[in-house]
Protein backbone atom coordinates (compact mmCIF):
# COMPACT_ATOMS: atom_id res chain seq x y z
CA UNK A 1 0.00 0.00 0.00
CA UNK A 2 1.29 3.82 -1.11
CA UNK A 3 2.45 5.27 1.98
CA UNK A 4 1.60 8.83 2.97
CA UNK A 5 4.94 11.24 2.05
CA UNK A 6 5.06 11.80 5.57
CA UNK A 7 5.63 8.61 6.48
CA UNK A 8 9.24 8.58 4.77
CA UNK A 9 9.79 11.75 7.00
CA UNK A 10 8.47 10.09 10.12
CA UNK A 11 11.30 7.12 9.58
CA UNK A 12 14.45 9.04 8.77
CA UNK A 13 13.22 10.98 11.95
CA UNK A 14 13.48 7.97 13.99
CA UNK A 15 16.43 6.21 12.60
CA UNK A 16 17.98 9.51 13.08
CA UNK A 17 16.67 10.22 17.08
CA UNK A 18 17.92 6.05 17.22
CA UNK A 19 21.44 6.89 16.75
CA UNK A 20 21.57 10.28 18.51
CA UNK A 21 19.32 10.00 21.10
CA UNK A 22 20.17 8.95 24.79
CA UNK A 23 17.72 6.07 26.12
CA UNK A 24 16.01 7.26 29.19
CA UNK A 25 16.80 5.66 32.26
CA UNK A 26 14.54 5.80 35.42
CA UNK A 27 16.61 5.67 38.53
CA UNK A 28 14.63 4.04 41.51
CA UNK A 29 14.04 7.07 42.67
CA UNK A 30 12.67 9.07 39.91
CA UNK A 31 9.36 8.50 38.21
CA UNK A 32 9.27 7.23 34.46
CA UNK A 33 8.49 10.52 32.84
CA UNK A 34 5.86 10.48 30.40
CA UNK A 35 4.20 12.88 27.91
CA UNK A 36 0.59 13.28 26.59
CA UNK A 37 -1.03 15.68 24.12
CA UNK A 38 -4.67 16.32 24.03
CA UNK A 39 -7.39 18.00 21.08
CA UNK A 40 -8.97 20.44 24.07
CA UNK A 41 -8.28 23.12 25.97
CA UNK A 42 -8.80 24.03 29.86
CA UNK A 43 -11.44 26.12 28.39
CA UNK A 44 -13.47 23.35 27.52
CA UNK A 45 -15.32 21.14 29.70
CA UNK A 46 -13.41 18.18 28.22
CA UNK A 47 -10.30 19.79 28.24
CA UNK A 48 -10.85 20.38 32.33
CA UNK A 49 -11.42 16.67 32.72
CA UNK A 50 -7.87 15.21 30.36
CA UNK A 51 -6.37 18.02 32.96
CA UNK A 52 -7.84 16.35 35.86
CA UNK A 53 -7.21 13.08 34.88
CA UNK A 54 -3.64 13.20 34.41
CA UNK A 55 -3.54 14.87 37.43
CA UNK A 56 -4.77 12.61 39.27
CA UNK A 57 -2.44 9.82 37.31
CA UNK A 58 0.28 11.33 38.72
CA UNK A 59 -1.09 10.79 42.39
CA UNK A 60 -2.17 7.32 41.92
CA UNK A 61 1.42 6.81 40.40
CA UNK A 62 3.51 8.84 42.51
CA UNK A 63 6.90 7.59 42.49
CA UNK A 64 6.14 5.37 38.93
CA UNK A 65 4.75 7.76 36.65
CA UNK A 66 4.92 10.89 35.90
CA UNK A 67 2.66 12.63 33.12
CA UNK A 68 2.85 16.20 31.89
CA UNK A 69 -0.14 17.26 29.41
CA UNK A 70 -0.09 19.39 26.78
CA UNK A 71 -3.77 20.47 25.86
CA UNK A 72 -4.24 22.31 21.97
CA UNK A 73 -7.46 23.62 20.92
CA UNK A 74 -8.38 22.01 16.81
CA UNK A 75 -8.13 25.41 15.20
CA UNK A 76 -7.83 25.38 11.48
CA UNK A 77 -4.59 27.85 11.27
CA UNK A 78 -1.19 26.25 11.46
CA UNK A 79 -1.07 26.06 15.26
CA UNK A 80 -4.34 23.32 15.09
CA UNK A 81 -3.94 20.37 16.59
CA UNK A 82 -3.34 18.50 13.74
CA UNK A 83 -1.12 20.34 12.01
CA UNK A 84 1.01 20.06 15.82
CA UNK A 85 0.87 16.68 15.23
CA UNK A 86 1.70 15.95 11.48
CA UNK A 87 4.72 18.25 12.17
CA UNK A 88 5.57 16.97 15.33
CA UNK A 89 5.68 13.44 12.77
CA UNK A 90 7.77 14.80 10.49
CA UNK A 91 10.30 15.98 13.00
CA UNK A 92 10.16 13.13 15.37
CA UNK A 93 8.83 15.23 18.09
CA UNK A 94 5.93 13.01 18.88
CA UNK A 95 4.59 13.03 22.91
CA UNK A 96 4.61 9.18 24.13
CA UNK A 97 0.82 9.40 23.94
CA UNK A 98 -1.32 11.53 21.93
CA UNK A 99 -5.22 11.92 21.05
CA UNK A 100 -6.01 10.54 17.47
CA UNK A 101 -9.81 11.02 15.83
CA UNK A 102 -11.13 7.44 15.14
CA UNK A 103 -11.01 8.06 11.27
CA UNK A 104 -7.39 8.75 11.37
CA UNK A 105 -6.40 6.11 12.97
CA UNK A 106 -5.42 3.82 10.05
CA UNK A 107 -3.13 6.85 8.49
CA UNK A 108 -1.18 7.01 11.97
CA UNK A 109 -1.07 3.29 11.99
CA UNK A 110 0.03 2.98 8.01
CA UNK A 111 2.81 5.73 8.61
CA UNK A 112 4.20 4.15 11.65
CA UNK A 113 3.66 7.23 13.75
CA UNK A 114 1.71 4.63 15.89
CA UNK A 115 2.33 1.45 17.75
CA UNK A 116 0.29 -1.63 19.04
CA UNK A 117 -1.13 -1.65 22.17
CA UNK A 118 -3.11 -5.03 22.41
CA UNK A 119 -0.12 -6.73 24.58
CA UNK A 120 -0.57 -4.03 27.28
CA UNK A 121 -4.15 -4.87 28.18
CA UNK A 122 -6.24 -8.13 29.18
CA UNK A 123 -8.65 -10.11 27.09
CA UNK A 124 -11.40 -9.33 30.18
CA UNK A 125 -10.27 -5.31 29.87
CA UNK A 126 -10.69 -5.41 25.96
CA UNK A 127 -13.99 -7.17 26.17
CA UNK A 128 -15.86 -3.89 28.29
CA UNK A 129 -15.07 -1.69 25.23
CA UNK A 130 -17.57 -1.03 22.38
CA UNK A 131 -17.12 -3.56 19.94
CA UNK A 132 -16.79 0.06 17.50
CA UNK A 133 -13.92 0.77 19.46
CA UNK A 134 -12.13 -2.11 18.95
CA UNK A 135 -13.09 -1.89 15.39
CA UNK A 136 -12.09 1.90 14.81
CA UNK A 137 -8.92 1.45 16.88
CA UNK A 138 -7.68 -1.91 14.67
CA UNK A 139 -5.56 -1.45 11.44
CA UNK A 140 -4.18 -4.55 9.41
CA UNK A 141 -5.24 -6.99 12.62
CA UNK A 142 -3.79 -5.06 14.96
CA UNK A 143 -5.56 -2.61 17.93
CA UNK A 144 -3.79 0.74 17.51
CA UNK A 145 -6.12 2.83 20.01
CA UNK A 146 -8.74 2.91 22.58
CA UNK A 147 -11.33 5.94 23.92
CA UNK A 148 -13.07 6.87 26.69
CA UNK A 149 -16.13 7.96 24.89
CA UNK A 150 -18.49 7.03 21.85
CA UNK A 151 -20.70 8.80 19.87
CA UNK A 152 -23.77 7.45 17.97
CA UNK A 153 -27.06 8.22 15.68
CA UNK A 154 -30.56 8.25 16.02
CA UNK A 155 -34.21 9.72 14.82
CA UNK A 156 -34.96 12.16 17.31
CA UNK A 157 -38.66 13.18 17.22
CA UNK A 158 -41.47 15.50 18.44
CA UNK A 159 -43.42 13.51 20.63
CA UNK A 160 -46.66 16.10 20.74
CA UNK A 161 -46.65 16.22 16.50
CA UNK A 162 -46.15 12.34 16.65
CA UNK A 163 -49.65 11.54 19.30
CA UNK A 164 -51.34 14.59 16.55
CA UNK A 165 -50.40 13.04 13.59
CA UNK A 166 -51.21 9.08 15.04
CA UNK A 167 -47.90 7.89 14.97
CA UNK A 168 -45.82 5.52 16.79
CA UNK A 169 -42.14 5.57 17.33
CA UNK A 170 -39.94 3.06 15.89
CA UNK A 171 -38.54 1.17 19.00
CA UNK A 172 -34.91 -0.77 19.10
CA UNK A 173 -36.85 -4.34 18.68
CA UNK A 174 -38.70 -2.91 15.57
CA UNK A 175 -36.82 -0.32 13.48
CA UNK A 176 -38.43 1.54 10.70
CA UNK A 177 -37.39 0.66 7.21
CA UNK A 178 -36.52 3.60 5.01
CA UNK A 179 -40.37 3.44 3.09
CA UNK A 180 -41.97 3.94 6.72
CA UNK A 181 -39.81 6.67 7.39
CA UNK A 182 -40.14 8.03 4.37
CA UNK A 183 -44.60 7.15 4.61
CA UNK A 184 -43.94 9.23 8.28
CA UNK A 185 -42.21 12.44 7.24
CA UNK A 186 -45.46 13.01 4.57
CA UNK A 187 -47.83 12.86 7.01
CA UNK A 188 -45.90 15.05 9.48
CA UNK A 189 -44.94 17.50 5.97
CA UNK A 190 -47.00 20.67 6.45
CA UNK A 191 -46.63 24.38 4.66
CA UNK A 192 -44.72 25.45 7.57
CA UNK A 193 -42.84 22.43 9.14
CA UNK A 194 -40.49 19.42 7.09
CA UNK A 195 -41.40 16.12 8.30
CA UNK A 196 -37.72 15.48 8.86
CA UNK A 197 -34.52 17.24 8.68
CA UNK A 198 -31.34 15.36 8.02
CA UNK A 199 -28.42 17.39 7.78
CA UNK A 200 -28.32 17.62 3.74
CA UNK A 201 -26.74 20.26 3.33
CA UNK A 202 -23.48 18.84 4.78
CA UNK A 203 -20.33 19.43 2.80
CA UNK A 204 -18.04 17.62 5.58
CA UNK A 205 -17.53 14.06 7.82
CA UNK A 206 -21.48 14.71 8.67
CA UNK A 207 -22.61 13.09 5.33
CA UNK A 208 -21.08 10.34 5.63
CA UNK A 209 -21.08 9.90 9.54
CA UNK A 210 -24.81 10.06 9.14
CA UNK A 211 -25.89 7.75 6.13
CA UNK A 212 -23.29 5.37 6.06
CA UNK A 213 -24.98 2.74 7.97
CA UNK A 214 -27.86 2.89 5.25
CA UNK A 215 -24.89 1.57 3.13
CA UNK A 216 -24.04 -1.08 5.55
CA UNK A 217 -27.70 -1.61 6.41
CA UNK A 218 -27.78 -3.32 2.57
CA UNK A 219 -24.97 -5.39 3.30
CA UNK A 220 -22.19 -3.03 1.58
CA UNK A 221 -19.62 -0.24 1.91
CA UNK A 222 -18.22 2.38 0.58
CA UNK A 223 -14.42 0.94 0.11
CA UNK A 224 -13.49 -2.84 -0.73
CA UNK A 225 -11.93 -4.83 2.47
CA UNK A 226 -8.70 -4.44 0.90
CA UNK A 227 -9.29 -0.12 2.43
CA UNK A 228 -8.33 1.27 -1.24
CA UNK A 229 -10.69 0.07 -4.22
CA UNK A 230 -13.85 2.35 -4.36
CA UNK A 231 -15.37 1.35 -7.87
CA UNK A 232 -18.56 -0.91 -7.21
CA UNK A 233 -18.78 0.31 -3.81
CA UNK A 234 -19.14 4.23 -3.77
CA UNK A 235 -20.81 3.94 -6.89
CA UNK A 236 -22.24 0.57 -6.00
CA UNK A 237 -25.96 -0.36 -5.92
CA UNK A 238 -26.66 0.33 -2.21
CA UNK A 239 -24.88 4.33 -2.36
CA UNK A 240 -27.71 4.03 -5.53
CA UNK A 241 -30.10 3.30 -3.52
CA UNK A 242 -29.33 5.79 -0.81
CA UNK A 243 -29.00 8.74 -2.16
CA UNK A 244 -32.17 7.64 -4.86
CA UNK A 245 -33.87 7.47 -1.42
CA UNK A 246 -31.95 11.53 -0.33
CA UNK A 247 -33.13 12.88 -3.29
CA UNK A 248 -36.57 11.91 -3.42
CA UNK A 249 -37.02 13.34 0.25
CA UNK A 250 -36.18 16.36 -0.89
CA UNK A 251 -38.27 16.41 -4.21
CA UNK A 252 -41.00 15.77 -2.07
CA UNK A 253 -40.40 18.50 -0.03
CA UNK A 254 -39.83 16.04 3.41
CA UNK A 255 -37.05 17.09 4.25
CA UNK A 256 -34.76 20.17 3.31
CA UNK A 257 -31.74 20.57 0.97
CA UNK A 258 -30.89 23.63 2.75
CA UNK A 259 -32.27 23.36 6.62
CA UNK A 260 -32.51 26.40 8.81
CA UNK A 261 -30.16 26.28 12.06
CA UNK A 262 -32.10 24.27 14.97
CA UNK A 263 -35.15 23.62 12.78
CA UNK A 264 -36.14 20.58 14.94
CA UNK A 265 -35.74 23.04 18.24
CA UNK A 266 -37.98 25.37 16.92
CA UNK A 267 -40.58 23.13 16.07
CA UNK A 268 -39.92 23.50 11.94
CA UNK A 269 -38.85 19.66 11.59
CA UNK A 270 -41.06 17.00 13.23
CA UNK A 271 -37.59 14.97 13.14
CA UNK A 272 -34.26 14.78 13.01
CA UNK A 273 -31.17 12.63 12.43
CA UNK A 274 -28.79 13.53 14.86
CA UNK A 275 -26.48 12.64 17.00
CA UNK A 276 -25.47 11.77 20.30
CA UNK A 277 -24.61 15.59 21.25
CA UNK A 278 -28.19 16.86 20.35
CA UNK A 279 -29.66 16.19 23.69
CA UNK A 280 -27.24 19.12 25.16
CA UNK A 281 -28.89 21.42 22.32
CA UNK A 282 -32.55 20.32 22.90
CA UNK A 283 -32.16 21.04 26.82
CA UNK A 284 -31.51 25.10 25.77
CA UNK A 285 -35.50 24.62 23.75
CA UNK A 286 -38.67 23.80 25.27
CA UNK A 287 -39.53 20.95 23.16
CA UNK A 288 -41.37 17.57 24.22
CA UNK A 289 -38.80 15.09 22.22
CA UNK A 290 -37.95 11.21 21.81
CA UNK A 291 -35.51 8.95 20.58
CA UNK A 292 -35.90 6.51 18.23
CA UNK A 293 -32.93 4.03 16.98
CA UNK A 294 -31.57 4.45 12.70
CA UNK A 295 -33.30 2.94 10.70
CA UNK A 296 -33.40 0.16 8.37
CA UNK A 297 -32.98 0.47 4.29
CA UNK A 298 -36.00 -2.14 3.61
CA UNK A 299 -37.49 -5.41 5.72
CA UNK A 300 -34.87 -7.16 4.15
CA UNK A 301 -31.94 -5.12 5.68
CA UNK A 302 -29.74 -5.56 9.13
CA UNK A 303 -29.77 -2.84 11.69
CA UNK A 304 -26.67 -0.86 11.78
CA UNK A 305 -25.96 2.49 13.67
CA UNK A 306 -22.95 5.21 13.50
CA UNK A 307 -20.10 5.37 15.89
CA UNK A 308 -16.74 6.43 16.56
CA UNK A 309 -14.78 9.18 18.23
CA UNK A 310 -11.33 10.38 19.75
CA UNK A 311 -9.12 7.99 21.13
CA UNK A 312 -5.74 7.52 22.61
CA UNK A 313 -2.54 5.74 20.94
CA UNK A 314 1.10 5.30 22.01
CA UNK A 315 3.34 7.21 19.36
CA UNK A 316 6.59 5.37 17.64
CA UNK A 317 8.63 7.72 19.84
CA UNK A 318 7.73 6.49 22.98
CA UNK A 319 11.33 4.17 24.37
CA UNK A 320 11.02 0.97 25.81
CA UNK A 321 11.59 1.66 29.07
CA UNK A 322 8.36 4.22 28.72
CA UNK A 323 5.35 1.89 26.76
CA UNK A 324 4.60 0.07 30.59
CA UNK A 325 3.73 3.97 31.73
CA UNK A 326 2.49 5.18 28.55
CA UNK A 327 0.48 1.61 28.12
CA UNK A 328 -0.73 2.47 31.75
CA UNK A 329 -1.76 6.35 30.84
CA UNK A 330 -4.13 4.89 28.06
CA UNK A 331 -5.88 2.54 30.05
CA UNK A 332 -6.50 5.31 33.27
CA UNK A 333 -7.56 8.13 30.46
CA UNK A 334 -9.99 5.26 28.81
CA UNK A 335 -11.27 3.86 32.10
CA UNK A 336 -14.97 3.21 33.35
CA UNK A 337 -14.75 6.33 35.47
CA UNK A 338 -13.63 8.40 32.76
CA UNK A 339 -15.80 7.44 30.45
CA UNK A 340 -18.74 8.41 32.86
CA UNK A 341 -16.83 11.50 33.92
CA UNK A 342 -16.90 12.37 30.29
CA UNK A 343 -20.11 11.96 29.52
CA UNK A 344 -20.87 14.59 32.70
CA UNK A 345 -18.34 16.86 30.61
CA UNK A 346 -19.28 16.39 27.14
CA UNK A 347 -22.55 14.31 27.20
CA UNK A 348 -21.37 12.05 24.94
CA UNK A 349 -21.34 7.89 25.00
CA UNK A 350 -19.18 6.13 27.01
CA UNK A 351 -16.62 3.36 25.48
CA UNK A 352 -17.73 0.86 27.85
CA UNK A 353 -20.19 -1.32 29.01
CA UNK A 354 -19.49 -1.10 32.46
CA UNK A 355 -19.72 2.65 32.32
CA UNK A 356 -22.73 2.71 30.81
CA UNK A 357 -24.07 0.65 33.59
CA UNK A 358 -23.24 3.22 35.84
CA UNK A 359 -24.84 6.05 34.02
CA UNK A 360 -28.72 6.00 34.73
CA UNK A 361 -29.54 8.23 31.41
CA UNK A 362 -27.88 5.58 29.01
CA UNK A 363 -30.67 2.73 30.90
CA UNK A 364 -33.76 4.62 30.51
CA UNK A 365 -35.45 6.51 28.03
CA UNK A 366 -34.25 8.20 25.80
CA UNK A 367 -30.95 7.64 25.76
CA UNK A 368 -31.10 3.88 26.02
CA UNK A 369 -31.74 3.72 22.28
CA UNK A 370 -27.87 4.88 22.40
CA UNK A 371 -26.37 2.41 24.72
CA UNK A 372 -28.74 -0.41 22.78
CA UNK A 373 -27.09 0.75 19.88
CA UNK A 374 -23.68 1.15 20.53
CA UNK A 375 -23.12 -2.53 22.16
CA UNK A 376 -25.23 -4.38 19.53
CA UNK A 377 -25.35 -2.34 16.24
CA UNK A 378 -22.91 -0.06 15.93
CA UNK A 379 -20.56 -0.51 13.07
CA UNK A 380 -17.28 1.54 12.28
CA UNK A 381 -16.56 3.61 9.63
CA UNK A 382 -13.95 2.60 7.57
CA UNK A 383 -10.54 1.95 8.78
CA UNK A 384 -8.51 3.11 5.42
CA UNK A 385 -5.46 5.43 5.09
CA UNK A 386 -8.05 6.99 1.81
CA UNK A 387 -10.85 7.66 4.46
CA UNK A 388 -10.42 11.27 4.26
CA UNK A 389 -11.00 11.02 1.06
CA UNK A 390 -13.63 8.39 0.76
CA UNK A 391 -15.33 11.05 2.96
CA UNK A 392 -15.03 14.06 1.00
CA UNK A 393 -16.05 12.31 -2.24
CA UNK A 394 -19.48 11.14 -0.14
CA UNK A 395 -20.69 14.78 0.69
CA UNK A 396 -19.84 15.98 -2.81
CA UNK A 397 -21.77 13.60 -4.53
CA UNK A 398 -24.45 14.30 -2.04
CA UNK A 399 -24.82 17.92 -2.84
CA UNK A 400 -24.37 17.14 -6.77
CA UNK A 401 -27.47 15.05 -6.46
CA UNK A 402 -29.19 17.28 -4.44
CA UNK A 403 -28.43 20.10 -6.72
CA UNK A 404 -29.45 17.91 -9.88
CA UNK A 405 -27.14 15.67 -10.36
CA UNK A 406 -28.24 11.92 -12.05
CA UNK A 407 -27.09 9.92 -9.24
CA UNK A 408 -25.10 7.48 -10.96
CA UNK A 409 -23.53 10.22 -12.72
CA UNK A 410 -22.51 11.65 -9.53
CA UNK A 411 -21.61 8.77 -7.72
CA UNK A 412 -19.30 7.54 -10.79
CA UNK A 413 -18.13 11.03 -11.05
CA UNK A 414 -16.70 10.27 -7.21
CA UNK A 415 -15.04 7.52 -7.96
CA UNK A 416 -12.91 8.91 -10.65
CA UNK A 417 -11.94 12.12 -8.17
CA UNK A 418 -11.57 9.41 -5.63
CA UNK A 419 -8.95 7.44 -8.27
CA UNK A 420 -7.39 10.25 -9.37
CA UNK A 421 -6.27 11.54 -5.32
CA UNK A 422 -5.64 7.91 -4.55
CA UNK A 423 -2.65 7.45 -7.22
CA UNK A 424 -1.42 10.76 -6.04
CA UNK A 425 -0.74 9.24 -2.46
Amino acid sequence: MKKRMWKIMMTMAIASLATSAVPFAASAEEPVELTIWVHETESTNEGQLYAALVEEFNAQFEGQYHATITQIARSGDAGGYDDKVNAAISNGGLPDVFTVDGVTVAEYADAEAIVPIEEYFTEEELADFNDSIIQQGTYEGQLYTLGAMDSSVGLFYNKDMFEAAGIEPATVDDPWTLAELEEAAAKLTTDDCYGITMSLDAKDETAIYFFLPLVYSQGSSVIADDGETAEGYLNGEAMVNLFTWIKEMADNGYASATPAENSFELGQAAMALSGSWEPGNLAKFDINWGLMPMPIYDENSTAVSACGSWTFAMSANCTDEKKEGAAELIRFMTSADAGSRMYEANAMPPSRGSAFDAIDAFNEEPLSVFNYQLQNTAAARPVSVYYSMLSDQFATAMQNVLTGMDVTDALNQAVEQYNFLADIF
